[in-house]
């Protein structure tokens, strides 16, 4: 990801945009509709426009729901750090990327400090990190 800055710090959804796009397609299309312009064509341009804008609301739903997920995995990560690692092994901790601290969630207190410097010292991917796990903490709240 980019350095964040002042001047680039505003958040600017690209599938939103597209969503107003398919919105837009739609009034324009059931308008022209309305003045008996089209038929059939327009009614289902109108169609595809809501349909496309029903399809892009729900991709930006599940990606924010599963963004803020991540915020929240991260945040209960840290605290369980904080109990349970050695300030050594928090700087460790502080170091790994997010997908490295999400997949650590599933990891109980016991295995957690081995696992946080083993992933720090040998770069684990996620995908080794939850095969390294060898007592499972099932997440169930995980929508």
């Amino acid at each position: 990801m980019a350095t964040q800055t002042y001047a680039t710090h505003r958040h600017n959804p690209r599938m939103t945009g597209i969503g107003f796009m398919f919105v837009l397609i739609a009034i324009v299309a059931f308008a022209v509709r309305g003045y008996g312009i089209g038929g059939h064509v327009s009614m289902g341009i109108g169609l595809f426009g809501v349909v496309g804008a029903e399809m892009v609301l729900l991709a930006i739903s599940r990606e924010y729901t599963t963004k803020l997920q991540d915020r929240v995995i991260k945040l209960e990560m840290k605290l369980r750090a904080a109990a349970v690692l050695t300030p050594a092994q928090q700087a460790t901790f502080a170091r790994l990327d997010k997908r490295q601290v999400i997949a650590l969630r599933f990891a109980p207190d016991d295995e957690l400090p081995a696992l946080v410097e083993q992933a720090g010292r040998d770069n684990l991917s996620a995908d080794q990190i939850k095969r390294a796990i060898k007592n499972w903490l099932p997440d169930l709240d995980r929508t």
